[in-house]
């Protein structure tokens, strides 16, 4: 049966982290095989296997490890190559300096993820509801600050963010082509929009990236930055504003 999470979500309420009920149910059938057995299923790396397991069951999976005196590096190594695998898929070769950039992203992550393992309290609750969630973020927002330090007037600054950019969706490294230049007038107003939204305080973009583009709801959107709902509002009337001036001049 799944160990329960302990991490407070929301400090002002008391609610802690809950884990998708798909990723629980995993867990509790895989908890009641053997260790061999699990340890076995965490290598699958083919999303269309059967035996295939969620990033985030994973991460439960080495938590447990290490409880039993384990190293945790049998889930540990399946997590890190589907990283891998899923930045092969999300960042279209045409992006400039793209195998540095991957590089720096499975970095950046691994770096983070492997010092909350080490930590041993309950930081990776976190990462047992939202590992996709922790790395697309990550991802997004290495791959606009690596556009603005080429100077590289992108069709879109801002990355495409949909189901294919899942580290489970992506995690073969199919050349899904998330990086889809767009033509003509189009792209030159895209261009011009990502460049102004650019120029955003990080607050503000963050705000619009959550909400905009990921879809998040603005409570969802406050509680993955920290704050309360009515300051992701605001946040949003200040960036709509500005998005207005840029269609009121034409710029």
């Amino acid at each position: 049966m799944a160990s329960p999470l302990t991490r407070m979500k929301v400090r002002s309420t008391g609610d802690l982290y809950t884990r998708p009920k798909l990723v629980e149910a995993e867990i509790d059938h895989l908890m009641g095989l053997s260790k061999a057995e699990r340890q076995r299923r965490g290598k699958e790396q083919d999303p269309a296997s059967g035996e295939f397991l969620r990033s985030e069951t994973l991460v439960h999976l080495l938590r447990a490890d290490l409880r039993q005196g384990g190293d945790g590096s049998p889930y540990l190594l399946t997590l890190i190559k589907r990283c891998q695998g899923n930045l092969r898929g999300t960042i279209h070769p045409d992006v400039p300096q793209a195998p540095q950039l991957r590089q720096e992203i499975l970095q950046e992550f691994s770096l983070a993820f492997t010092r909350e393992v080490a930590s041993g309290g309950d930081e990776l609750d976190f990462f047992e509801c939202y590992f996709n969630s922790a790395f697309r973020s990550l991802r997004a927002n290495m791959f606009n600050e690596h556009m603005v330090r080429m100077r590289r007037q992108a069709p879109q600054l801002i990355e495409p963010d949909d189901d294919r950019s899942d580290v489970d969706v992506a995690a073969s490294g199919s050349a899904t082509d998330i990086w889809r230049p767009q033509q003509g007038e189009d792209a030159v107003y895209l261009r011009e929009v990502a460049a102004f939204i650019m120029t955003f305080p990080p607050d503000e973009r963050k705000a619009i990236a959550l909400c905009r583009i990921k879809g998040l709801t603005q409570k969802e959107a406050g509680l993955e930055l920290g704050v309360d709902e009515r300051t992701i509002r605001n946040l949003l009337a200040r960036a709509d504003a500005k998005l207005a001036s840029i269609k009121e001049s034409g710029r």
